[in-house]
C-alpha cells in the first residue's frame, strides 16, 4: 500500500480554539514541529454536560499532499478524509468525513456519535484511532497518514430524540420527541411560511425531503434538498416517520379555551408558547378545556407544477380537530378535550399558558399578572445612514441567518453622507429598536466594536465601497470586512478543491462569469467572497444562503453565471 510522503510544513505553528463556551475555553495546539497529524488531547470524558463543548481537535499542515507513486502529477489534486476507527490497522468499521481544511474538531456530542456508530460503549473508556487518508480519483491507491489514538469515554445516546436543523444545517433549539424509540418523532414547532428543515437524529443521520420525486413530505437521507412548511407560519404538530419515509404537519392556527376561563390563546412562535390574559374574578382551582381545529398536510398535498415539480396545494389539506387531555402537568395531544385542572394564584390580572417547548412534557398554568409575548426576532437589521441620502433611509439591510444565535450578516454598497450610521431591527425610525455604540465607547471602530441598545452614539461607516457586515445580537458585537472585485466559485466537483474567480460587473454587489463543470457538481456549487474559504454563500432556487453548508446542484456543462451579494441572489444559465 502506497503512503504519504508525510505533510509540508506551511505554518510554523497552528492553533485551534473553541469560542462556543461563554467561559472561551481554549485548544492548544503545539508548533507543528514534524510533518505529521497531531491532537490537542489523548483522553476524553463526554458527558451530555458537555455535548456542545469543543473537545477534540487534530491539525496537519498542507491539504496538497505528495503521494509516493510514479502516477501522481502534481497538477492531481488531493481529497482529504478523516477516518476514525476502533482498530489500529483499521480493519473493523470506519467511520469517514471529508475534510477541506487543515484542522478537524469535534464537540462532545459530534464525537460521541462517532464512538456510538464504531460501537463504543457507553461509560467505558475505548481507544479510537484517528488517520487522514489522501486519494486522487485517477486509480492510485490511497495514502495514509500517521496514526493518532485518543482514549474516549463515550455517555449513552438517547435515540429517542431528534433535533430540527434550519436550511444552513445549524440547530433551531427545537428537538422531537420518539415514544416508542422506533423512528416516529412528534413534537411542536413555531415556523414563519415556508420555513425549510432538516431532521437530524441522535446517531447523526440526517433526513432531507426526497429530491428524486421533488414530491413533498417524503423522505430520504441522500441528495440536498430540504424539507420545507406551507405557506402559513405559526404553530405545527408534526409526525416525523423515518421507517415509511415521509413527514406530516398539523397547523394548528386558532385555540380555545373553554370552562371557567373563556378566551382565545396566542400563539408566540419563539417560545412555542401560547398564552391569554384574563381577569380572574375568584382565586382557586378551575377546569378549563383547550382545543380548536388544525389542518393537516401530508404528502397527499402535493400538486404538480408546470416546471416539473411540486407545490403544496393548501385546498388538500384536511380539517383536524386538535385538543389536549390528561392533567394540566403533563398534557396529552389528541383530538378530543378533557377537563383541564388550573389553578388561579390570585384575583386580578393573570395569564394562562400552554407551554409546548419541551419535546414531550406540555403544561398549562396560571401566573399573576399580564405577560407579554417575546417579540419577534426581525428578519432584516437596517442600516440607516451607510447610504449617501441627506436623510437617513432604510434601503440598505443585512439578513438573519442564525436565528438560534441572533446572527446577522450581508453585503451593504457602503457611501455614507455623514460617516456614521446605526443598526435597526425596524425599516423606519424607532430608538427603542436601534443598536449603537455606548457614548462613552472609545474602542470600537469601523472594522468592528460592541453595540449597545438604544440611540445613543452613531457607528462610524466603513470606507465607501461593498463591505461585509456581521451582526450578532446575542453577543451584541459587529464586525465589517471589504469585499473585493472578484469572489471565488467552488464548484463541489470531487477531486476538485479550487476556487474560480468570477469578476465584479459595473453593478455594485453584482459579480458575472463562466464556469465549466466538467462533470456533475458532487456536493453543490457554492460561492465565497475571499479566496480562503471564508465568506461562504450556499444557494437554492436562486436564493443565497450565508454561511450555508449547502451548495446547489448542477450538471456537467458551461453556465452563464451571475450573483448579487447584496440582494443575496444568483442565476446560471447553461450555453
Amino acid at each position: 500500500m502506497k503512503t504519504l510522503n508525510r505533510l509540508m510544513i506551511l505554518l510554523a505553528g497552528l492553533f485551534i480554539w473553541s469560542a462556543c463556551d461563554e467561559d472561551g475555553d481554549k485548544y492548544f495546539l503545539s508548533s507543528l514541529t514534524s510533518n505529521e497529524l497531531i491532537a490537542s488531547t489523548d483522553n476524553i470524558v463526554l458527558t451530555e454536560d458537555i455535548a456542545h463543548k469543543n473537545v477534540l481537535s487534530l491539525a496537519w499542515t498542507d491539504r496538497t499532499l505528495a503521494v509516493s507513486s510514479p502516477d501522481f502529477k502534481p497538477t492531481d489534486l488531493l481529497k482529504t478524509a478523516m477516518q476514525v476507527s476502533m482498530s489500529e490497522d483499521f480493519s473493523g468499521t470506519v467511520e469517514e468525513s471529508t475534510e477541506t481544511s487543515l484542522s478537524k474538531t469535534y464537540n462532545a456530542a459530534e464525537l460521541n456519535i462517532v464512538a456510538s456508530n464504531l460501537g463504543a460503549e457507553a461509560n467505558v473508556a475505548s481507544k479510537l484511532y484517528f488517520r487522514l487518508k489522501g486519494t486522487t480519483g485517477n486509480n492510485i491507491a490511497p495514502a495514509y497518514s500517521n496514526v493518532e489514538a485518543v482514549t474516549v469515554t463515550p455517555y449513552k445516546l438517547d435515540t429517542r430524540f431528534a433535533t430540527v436543523l434550519d436550511q444552513n444545517s445549524n440547530s433551531t433549539g427545537t428537538m422531537l420527541f420518539s415514544i416508542e424509540d422506533k423512528g416516529v418523532y412528534r413534537g411542536f414547532v413555531g415556523v414563519d411560511a415556508w420555513f425549510n428543515f432538516l431532521v437530524k437524529e441522535a446517531n447523526g443521520t440526517v433526513w432531507r425531503n426526497d429530491n428524486e420525486t421533488g414530491m413533498p413530505f417524503l423522505l430520504t437521507t441522500a441528495g440536498d434538498w430540504k424539507c420545507w412548511f406551507p405557506g402559513i407560519s405559526g404553530c405545527y404538530y408534526i409526525t416525523f416517520d423515518t421507517g415509511n419515509k415521509q413527514w406530516s404537519g398539523l397547523s394548528i392556527p386558532s385555540l380555545n379555551v373553554s370552562g371557567d376561563i373563556e378566551a382565545q390563546l396566542v400563539f408566540d412562535k419563539a417560545t412555542r408558547k401560547w398564552s391569554v390574559g384574563f381577569n380572574a374574578a375568584t382565586a382557586g382551582d378551575v377546569s378549563i378545556q383547550i382545543g380548536g381545529t388544525g389542518k393537516l398536510y401530508d404528502h397527499t398535498c402535493a400538486k404538480a407544477n408546470g416546471s416539473g415539480g411540486y407545490d403544496i396545494d393548501d385546498s388538500k389539506a384536511k380539517d383536524t380537530p386538535v385538543a389536549f387531555s390528561g392533567n394540566s402537568t403533563a398534557l396529552a395531544f389528541g383530538t378530543t378535550a378533557t377537563n383541564l385542572t388550573v389553578h388561579i394564584p390570585q384575583t386580578g390580572d393573570c395569564t394562562l399558558t400552554l407551554d409546548l417547548s419541551d419535546s414531550h412534557v406540555w403544561t398549562a398554568t396560571v401566573t399573576q399578572g399580564s405577560v407579554d409575548p417575546e417579540p419577534e426576532l426581525s428578519q432584516y437589521l437596517y442600516l440607516p445612514g451607510i447610504g449617501p441620502d441627506d436623510n437617513w433611509t432604510y434601503d440598505r439591510k443585512i439578513e438573519l441567518y442564525y436565528k438560534e444565535e441572533q446572527k446577522y450578516a450581508g453585503v451593504v454598497d457602503v457611501n455614507s453622507k455623514w460617516g456614521n450610521y446605526a443598526f435597526s431591527s425596524s425599516d423606519a425610525w424607532d430608538g427603542d429598536k436601534m443598536y449603537t455604540l455606548a457614548n462613552d465607547d472609545a474602542a470600537s471602530t469601523a472594522e468592528s466594536g460592541t453595540l449597545v441598545k438604544g440611540a445613543n452614539k452613531n457607528i462610524t461607516a466603513p470606507a465607501t465601497g461593498l463591505h461585509l457586515f456581521e451582526v450578532s445580537l446575542k453577543d451584541m458585537t459587529y464586525k465589517t470586512s471589504p469585499v473585493g472585485n472578484n469572489i471565488y466559485c467552488y464548484y463541489g466537483i470531487e477531486g476538485d478543491n479550487n476556487l474560480y474567480p468570477i469578476a465584479a460587473t459595473s453593478t455594485p454587489g453584482e459579480y458575472s462569469g463562466t464556469i465549466t463543470l466538467p462533470q456533475n457538481s458532487n456536493w453543490g456549487v457554492k460561492f465565497y467572497i475571499y479566496n480562503d474559504w471564508t465568506g461562504a454563500y450556499g444557494g437554492s432556487e436562486g436564493k443565497l444562503y450565508y454561511n450555508s453548508n449547502s451548495g446547489f446542484a448542477l450538471q456537467a456543462g458551461t453556465y452563464l453565471v451571475t450573483v448579487n451579494l447584496i440582494s443575496g441572489t444568483y442565476t446560471t444559465t447553461q450555453h
